[in-house]
């Protein structure tokens, strides 16, 4: 979990989902991860960046924050294999934050003589790749509304300069705010970030809204599986379960409520379909508190959404 604040979904889908779930109190949660980003797609503007500059992806590293516009003026497909972006002091407005760059060697991104295997696996592989990296290494990724998306190469002449992919969260409420930056946790507080990492890793790899219907069904199934894991550790970590119910079991409640419309989910015939239940999925877990009162609980601010 990140200081203060929540990483970033689409409009659509989480905006609404956090929108619905503030009552009297800024609603909270993961998830989770989908694409047209809430904040940064309403072109907000404010003072200028700090110190901004253009970087080559393949330079980019752990703690750059970008200037996202230049990345939302790109198709889908083109934003995930841009070759320069602009980055700013961490300070000043931004709309993303670089949190890992992760490996190509020995995934499906690479054949067996470690030649280039094509475009679409390497997105795969790097989503993959960095959801993992997110969920694992983030301290605080409730903290605000998020999505992770990737940079990696989309052809033989990239993959021989770059055999790695750029993992970067986009997130409301990041103008002066460093999401990727180090904060100390409480036992508890850890004990609530683990219990929620299969959950959190599931959201982080949600597809692009440019996928194809099968690999939104195929992640709908993951949020499932990703929900029954979390549910099981909230009820399971003793550092919770001393706290009260509210610290884990109501928690785990809440978030099994949305398991039946991510089945939906999984099972829709055409892409309306599948977003209906998407949206039921996120309003039913925000219609209660319960992630507010255990982060509220163990010492941990409010989601961010705005």
């Amino acid at each position: 979990m990140a200081g203060a604040g929540t990483p970033v979904p689409r409009q659509s889908c989480w905006r609404r989902w956090w929108k619905a779930g503030a009552v009297g109190v800024v609603c909270v949660l993961v998830v989770v991860v989908g694409l047209s980003l809430p904040g940064e797609e309403e072109g907000e503007t404010g003072p200028p960046p700090r110190n901004a500059r253009t970087v080559a992806a393949v330079d980019l590293g752990m703690g750059d924050c970008l200037v996202t516009q230049e990345l939302l003026e790109l198709s889908p497909a083109d934003s995930r294999t841009v070759g320069e972006v602009t980055v700013a002091d961490c300070g000043s407005p931004h709309g993303g934050e670089v949190f890992s760059r992760v490996s190509f060697v020995e995934t499906a991104a690479e054949n067996e003589d470690g030649t280039f295997r094509g475009a679409a696996q390497a997105e795969d592989a790097a989503r993959a790749a960095c959801a993992e990296e997110f969920a694992e290494g983030m301290t605080d990724p409730y903290s605000h509304d998020f999505t992770v998306r990737v940079i990696h190469p989309a052809s033989s002449e990239e993959w021989t300069v770059r055999q790695s992919a750029a993992c970067w969260v986009s997130a409301r409420g990041l103008p002066e705010y460093c999401l990727v930056c180090e904060t100390k946790l409480t036992d508890d507080q850890e004990a609530f970030r683990r219990a929620l990492v299969p959950y959190t890793r599931a959201w982080a790899g949600r597809p692009p809204e440019d996928a194809s219907l099968g690999a939104r069904r195929a992640w709908a199934s993951t949020m499932g599986r990703g929900i029954e894991e979390a549910a099981w550790l909230l009820r399971g970590k003793p550092e919770l379960r001393r706290l009260g119910p509210e610290a884990g079991e109501d928690l785990a409640d809440a978030l099994t409520a949305q398991i039946p419309y991510w089945r939906e989910a999984a099972a829709a015939k055409d892409p309306e379909a599948h977003e209906e239940a998407v949206t039921e999925a996120e309003l039913a877990h925000s219609a209660g508190g319960e992630v507010a009162r255990a982060r509220d609980l163990i010492g941990l601010a409010p989601v961010i959404t705005e």
